[in-house]
């Protein structure tokens, strides 16, 4: 079992033999309890990202995370759609992802982030706690 930052759970249903990899490129696929199937480098960046070099790491094994330092909180203060547009280019927005964790909305699929801002599900929304400068 994996464990994404942005999509929770998940079982690992292929992995590339060693001798068919290439670095940099897309080694194992990971299938989500939604559905959601995701390719991921060796190294655990998501195929979801337009540069794959400056991706992060999304997906880890489940003893690597301490599920104690993973903020959970509800938001009570919910922003309005221009606040979100602005802390989204100030890079000060965070998004409650579907594994339950607020984190960074750079790093989730911009499919994600529209569908949630198109569906005016502002509740999903927040800025962020801590400065990224």
């Amino acid at each position: 079992m994996l464990d994404s930052i942005v999509f929770g759970l998940g079982k690992v249903i292929l992995v590339l033999e060693k001798a068919c990899r290439l670095d940099g490129y897309f080694v194992f696929e990971v299938e989500y309890i939604n559905n959601k199937k995701v390719h991921y480098t060796e190294d655990g960046r998501p195929g979801w990202c337009k540069d794959i070099n400056k991706c992060i790491q999304t997906t880890h094994y489940k003893h690597e995370i301490n599920f104690d330092e993973v903020d959970t909180k509800v938001e009570r203060k919910i922003l309005k759609r221009y606040q979100i547009d602005k802390s989204r280019d100030e890079y000060t927005l965070e998004m409650m992802s579907p594994a339950g964790g607020w984190i960074d909305a750079s790093l989730m699929p911009d499919v994600m982030v529209d569908t949630a801002i198109d569906n005016m599900e502002y509740h999903l929304f927040r800025k962020s706690k801590v400065s990224k400068i």
